[in-house]
C-alpha cells in the first residue's frame, strides 16, 4: 500500500493507479499432429520430434512453474532511525542537516509530528542555481522549497512493488511509516540498487 502526505492531508494510492494490468495476447494453439501423419513419418523422425515435445514441455512447465524464493519486505533495506526537519526550521539548518549527517533527503514535519513534505540536496542546489547566489538563505523556511506531495509505504511491502512506484514516479527516495503514521524509515535508489545486486535473486512467491 501506497500514501501520499501533503500539507492537504493524505490520499492513499491505489493498486490500479500504480500497477496498470499488462494486456497480454492469448497464447496460439498449437494443432495436435495426426496419427495418420505420424504414421507416414520415419521412426527417425518421429523419435526427434516427439523428443522435441518432451523438451518443450519442461521448459513450459520450468516458466509456469519456478523455484521459489522469499519475497523480500521493504523494512529489511531501509535506513532507520530518520533525520527529520520542521517546516519552520531554515534553509541553512536544512543544508546543515544535510553536511553534517551526509544525507541527501529529509522528510518534513509540521509542528504535530505529521509528515508533510520532502526538501532533498538536489531541490536545493536546483533552485539556488535558477534564483542565483544572492539568495537569502537563512530567511527562507523549509516549506518555501519543499516538495509538498511525498509518496509513502508501509514496512511489509514488496521490494519489488517499490522499486517499480519509484521509477514510475521519479522518485530518488520514500519515507517508510509505521502502523500509526509515523515516520519509521526511509529507502533511497541506492538501498534499492545495492539490495538488487546482491542474491538470491529476487522473486514473488506464486
Amino acid at each position: 500500500m501506497f500514501i501520499v502526505y501533503s500539507p492537504e492531508g493524505r490520499n492513499r494510492v491505489t493498486a490500479a493507479q500504480s500497477f496498470p494490468e499488462l494486456k497480454v495476447d492469448r497464447t496460439k494453439e498449437t494443432l495436435a499432429l495426426g496419427e495418420s501423419e505420424m504414421d507416414q513419418m520415419p521412426l527417425r523422425a518421429v523419435q526427434q520430434r516427439q523428443g522435441h515435445s518432451r523438451s518443450a514441455l519442461k521448459q513450459y512447465d520450468a516458466v509456469q512453474h519456478p523455484p521459489r524464493t522469499p519475497v523480500v519486505k521493504i523494512a529489511e533495506i531501509m535506513v532507520a532511525p530518520v533525520i527529520t526537519i520542521e517546516l519552520t526550521q531554515s534553509i541553512d539548518e536544512a543544508w546543515a542537516l544535510f553536511e553534517n549527517a551526509k544525507i541527501h533527503h529529509l522528510p518534513v514535519m509540521d509542528d504535530l509530528g505529521v509528515l508533510v513534505g520532502i526538501l532533498t540536496t538536489f531541490d536545493l542546489l536546483t533552485i539556488l542555481f535558477e534564483r542565483g547566489a544572492g539568495v537569502a538563505t537563512d530567511q527562507i523556511t523549509v516549506a518555501d522549497w519543499m516538495k509538498k506531495e511525498v509518496v509513502t509505504t508501509k514496512v511489509d511491502t514488496d521490494i519489488r512493488r517499490v522499486a517499480y512506484v519509484m521509477s514510475e514516479y521519479h522518485l530518488s527516495c520514500m519515507p517508510i511509516m509505521s502502523e500509526v503514521d509515523e515516520v519509521v524509515g526511509i529507502v533511497t535508489q541506492s538501498d534499492i540498487v545495492r539490495r538488487l545486486g546482491q542474491a538470491p535473486p529476487l522473486e514473488v512467491y506464486a
